[in-house]
């Protein structure tokens, strides 16, 4: 018949896939798994091709929160579920699976690839799959974006010219490259604030399974010395943020339902942090609860608590005060908030301390370059040495921040840094900009899992973790459509504006 389409292409897929298939099944001598690859592949593939590029892009953020992967230390690597073979397969490097050494990429890495590809095809073939309600974003978060990429180039080029180890200086780069190339996939494939509560569902609902898995394993394991962890460390940024997204539904839509919603989950989240026993997830909700009062209006939920804070201010002071020598049970909180900042109580508060005062005598070394990627960082003050455990702590310290300062210089850190300030730039210009309860919480809550993800980085390895990476990536586009669409910022296209006006 003409004009159809021809069943040649399909039919050589199909015979392809039953030969690899077969061959996978013999060369396995009839493992399953590796017998079943080759059909879940394909299926992955069809997925990618034929759906909306929004639903893997959400499939992955989900996945992202909810998987174990080989390197997170999950539990203390004491506890391990079927995830982690998922995980490991998906976000670490694929020789950590299969046993050949060139297989330096993860599986992600490939689906990345053909995420790109797939939107660069629809593009220049004007595919209409994404089209419906799409709005584009603020341009310059793309431009910043690039140009943070342009800086880790720099940053690898200036690092191997000065002798630098290319092994370590690849994941230096690897830390800071995922964020902006998700952010400009994410900005392809969401639609705008219509995919909003999709993914503050997604966020909400990873955050109760991790919490469920955090509060099972510590009642295995009650004691933090046996089990210093319950999860992993990047946790703190999902729990604090979870929480974050209930109290902007309490105040941007204090209804009946949303109370429900909030006293049925806040408990839970609060637990999960508990468990999990991370001092960082509780700066980094306070610090969110902070930039929520000064941003948010004066309504009649705010005023609650504003009077409740000053009613308890002084029983709180007194509470500290007395709390602030002594080790009895009920002063926990008092003795856990001093750590943070009292290194002469806290060993690992004194490493950081020593940690910060070698990278930023690193800096002094070389204030305006850096000492680019693949080098460590100068051992002003000696540390104990950790390389037998963590043999990237010279190159990846645990103060990310002060790392880039190390490495990148004035110029580098610079070149890396804006995109963070810009992305909060149109979250709050977005918030006041918002017209919807909806577009009002979607912006408060893509500033606080900014603010915990820049938290987590300056102060425990922060950057470049796969579930805070989705999550600001998805931050940056949603705050981003949400300005162009309610004129915030303009549309640099005829095709923006048109579709602006359909959504």
């Amino acid at each position: 018949m003409d004009g159809a389409p021809s069943p040649l292409p399909r039919l050589f897929a199909f015979g392809l896939l039953c030969v690899v298939t077969i061959a996978a099944v013999v060369g396995s001598n009839g493992n399953l798994a590796i017998a079943l690859a080759p059909c879940l592949i394909a299926l992955v593939l069809w997925a990618v091709w034929a759906l909306p590029l929004r639903v893997p892009l959400l499939t992955l953020l989900l996945l992202s929160w909810t998987l174990e992967i080989a390197g997170d230390v999950f539990a203390g690597d004491k506890v391990k579920t079927p995830l982690r073979v998922v995980g490991t397969l998906l976000f670490a490097k694929l020789n950590v699976s299969i046993p050949v050494d060139a297989l330096v990429f993860s599986g992600l890495d490939i689906l990345l690839l053909v995420l790109i590809g797939v939107t660069v095809y629809r593009n220049t073939t004007r595919s209409r799959i994404d089209g419906a309600g799409w709005v584009e974003a603020a341009r310059p978060l793309k431009q910043f974006a690039v140009m943070g990429l342009l800086a880790l180039a720099w940053m690898m080029f200036f690092g191997m010219w000065r002798g630098g180890s290319f092994r370590f200086a690849l994941w230096q780069v690897t830390k800071h490259l995922y964020l902006p190339v998700i952010y400009m996939l994410m900005a392809a494939g969401l639609r705008g604030a219509i995919d909003a509560p999709a993914v503050g569902r997604i966020v909400l609902g990873a955050g109760v399974f991790r919490s469920a898995e955090a509060i099972i394993v510590r009642q295995m394991f009650p004691s933090t010395e046996e089990l210093a962890h319950a999860t992993t460390h990047h946790d703190s940024v999902l729990f604090a943020t979870c929480v974050a997204i209930l109290l902007a539904m309490m105040l941007e839509r204090p209804t009946r339902r949303t109370l429900k919603i909030c006293a049925l989950l806040l408990p839970i989240f609060l637990w999960a942090i508990i468990a999990n026993n991370r001092r960082l997830a509780w700066s980094e909700l306070f610090i969110v609860v902070a930039f929520f009062f000064l941003i948010t209006p004066l309504g009649r939920v705010k005023r609650f608590f504003v009077r409740a804070l000053v009613i308890s201010l002084l029983p709180l002071l007194i509470y500290a005060a007395v709390g602030w020598n002594s080790q009895a049970g009920i002063f926990g909180p008092v003795q856990t908030f001093r750590s943070i900042f009292d290194a002469r109580v806290d060993g690992s508060t004194r490493w950081r301390d020593l940690e910060n005062f070698d990278l930023v005598f690193t800096f002094k070394a070389y204030p305006l370059l850096g000492t680019g990627f693949g080098h460590p960082y100068i051992e002003a003050i000696k540390l104990p040495d950790v390389l037998g455990a963590y043999e990237l702590e010279p190159y990846i310290p645990h103060n990310s921040v002060l790392g880039l300062w190390a490495f990148g210089g004035l110029i580098g850190f610079a070149l890396l840094w804006v995109v963070y300030p810009v992305g909060m730039f149109f979250t709050i210009r977005a918030y006041r900009w918002s017209r919807t309860p909806v577009e009002r919480v979607t912006a408060l809550s893509a500033a606080a899992v900014q603010i915990c993800y820049l938290m987590q980085g300056y102060g425990d390895l922060g950057f470049g973790t796969w579930g805070p990476v989705f999550t600001v990536a998805a931050s940056y586009a949603l705050v981003g459509k949400i300005c162009v669409a309610n004129g915030a910022w303009p549309a640099t296209s005829s095709t923006g504006s048109r579709r602006i006006g359909a959504a």
